[in-house]
């Protein structure tokens, strides 16, 4: 592992605990979503791409060597639990 500051790492954490528990939402939030207001509805849709983004920062990071092996472990965990998740949102996404 490169040397990574502690920083890195705390982002690291950050965006794992975030992420982690944006994707496990998705099960309630697909059987709550049709008794939202309809604001409420649009405003959660038009916002996940902040939760791909936040995929797409973990990947850099993992490239660049910055996981602990703790980070690895869970990252890893994180991407079985998108490739579950996946159908939710792109549903959610459609609808």
């Amino acid at each position: 592992m490169a040397q990574v500051d502690r920083a890195t790492r705390a982002d690291v954490d950050h965006l794992l605990t975030w992420a982690t528990a944006a994707w496990e939402g998705l099960t309630e939030v697909e059987r709550e979503i049709d008794t939202w207001d309809l604001v409420d509805q649009l405003v959660y849709t038009e916002e996940w791409p902040l939760e791909e983004e936040r995929l797409r920062r973990l990947a850099r990071h993992a490239r660049a060597g910055d996981l602990t092996e703790t980070q690895r472990v869970r990252y890893a965990g994180l991407l079985q639990l998108v490739k579950r998740q996946r159908p939710i949102i792109d549903r959610l996404l459609r609808a």
